[in-house]
């Protein structure tokens, strides 16, 4: 029989990752789903993403984005730790434009100790990701990003910063306010 904190925890990664974590890295190219993201992002706990960036790939991924709505002190420790497990391009994109978003050059020490940075194959995408993350906030990465690499980190930031000023904007739901017109 399963406890309550386990059927709770379900609902949660049913509500608050499940819809999200294959998208999680398209939000620069899907304002309707940064928007759900957003809306969602705006009712989940600080105990529940502090658990997402302890969790797996997925968890973490989509923790990235709602680590953004809450106080940077409150969550760095967290992110760190997920930086920290991050091997691949699965989570490690989403986790450093939510580092460089919320933390600006503080991010700088768990960026270079990312996992995927160390024995970094040519190509792989969390890798470059990374280090464009770390070009960003003034650092030398170990391996230098292509073009492609920073462009795909920018528009990472972007998302991550639109998605910071939606969790303070209380109109977001829609342009209609969320409302369905009255026929």
């Amino acid at each position: 029989m399963r406890t309550f904190e386990e059927l709770r925890w379900r609902w949660v990664i049913n509500t608050y990752v499940r819809p999200f974590y294959l998208r999680a890295e398209w939000l620069p190219h899907d304002w309707t789903m940064a928007r759900r993201v957003a809306r969602a992002g705006k009712r989940v706990k600080l105990g529940d993403v502090q658990r997402m960036l302890h969790g797996t790939w997925r968890e973490s991924s989509v923790a990235a984005w709602y680590c953004l709505r809450l106080p940077p002190e409150s969550v760095t420790s967290d992110l760190e730790f997920a930086l920290g497990h991050a091997y691949s391009s699965k989570n490690a994109h989403t986790l450093a434009a939510a580092a460089v978003a919320l933390l600006g050059p503080r991010a700088l020490p768990m960026l270079e100790s990312a996992p995927c940075l160390i024995d970094a194959e040519p190509g792989d995408d969390g890798a470059g990701v990374v280090a464009a993350a770390i070009e960003e906030i003034g650092g030398t990465p170990p391996i230098r990003p292509d073009d492609g690499y920073r462009a795909w980190f920018q528009g990472l930031l972007r998302a991550a910063r639109d998605l910071q000023v939606a969790y303070r904007d209380v109109q977001l739901t829609s342009r209609t306010s969320g409302r369905c017109p009255r026929r």
